[in-house]
């Protein structure tokens, strides 16, 4: 994930547009504040720039979705951004379209791709890396929960929606993070990223990917594949 707008269809907005709605249905936030909330609940999911969440806030003023109001600040003033109806109208409408597909960005798998161009401890490296920087991400997610558990947290009307995707974001950390650590392992043991090619192990993982996709294809919905 690296924040980058997405495409965005004629007379709709990029996701973070939406995001950034949705804040605004909650309460009225200055353009300060909506980056803050950006950047503190949301970079698991939707990373976005604080560059580009300012455009947005300014293109939800010029669409007529969201109002600003300039308000003093010390000795400066502040932008105060608040949804109005054709926002309000124009975010529902959104939520009730089909979402895009998953898509999972992750430069260490990029790397394991191209690794036969580096050297195993390049690998094992990016791998290693990866794996703690996502369970850092973890702790950060327990971390927020643990605020909520605690009796705070914002808008705890909403902790249902908050935990749930936490409990997501978490469950695929982990699985990223797992993923790496046993590749890492598997790469400290090559002579070399290059001149395996389809060999027994080679075989039996890609046999592991058909035979997942079969099970997912015939699982009930909502049950989680073992």
């Amino acid at each position: 994930m690296t924040g980058r707008p997405d495409p965005v269809k004629e007379g709709s907005a990029p996701t973070i547009g939406y995001t950034l709605l949705g804040l605004l249905a909650l309460r009225s936030w200055t353009g300060y504040e909506l980056a803050a909330q950006v950047r503190s609940t949301l970079r698991l999911v939707w990373p976005s720039s604080e560059a580009h969440v300012y455009r947005e806030q300014r293109r939800l003023v010029s669409r007529g979705w969201a109002s600003v109001t300039a308000e003093p600040a010390g000795r400066r003033t502040r932008n105060r951004y608040a949804i109005t109806e054709a926002g309000r109208l124009a975010l529902r409408e959104w939520l009730a379209t089909p979402p895009r597909p998953p898509v999972l960005e992750v430069e260490a798998f990029v790397r394991l791709w191209l690794a036969d161009q580096g050297t195993t401890q390049d690998l094992v490296a990016s791998l290693r890396a990866t794996a703690t920087a996502a369970r850092a991400s973890v702790a950060d997610a327990a971390a927020l929960a643990e605020v909520y558990l605690a009796g705070g947290g914002g808008f705890p009307e909403r902790a249902h929606l908050n935990a749930m995707v936490g409990e997501l974001v978490t469950d695929v950390l982990l699985v990223i993070a797992r993923h790496c650590e046993r590749a890492s392992a598997e790469v400290g043991d090559w002579g070399s990223t290059s001149g395996h090619g389809m060999d027994e192990v080679t075989r039996a993982r890609l046999r592991r990917v058909v035979d997942a996709a079969g099970a997912a294809h015939g699982a009930d919905e909502g049950q989680p594949l073992s």
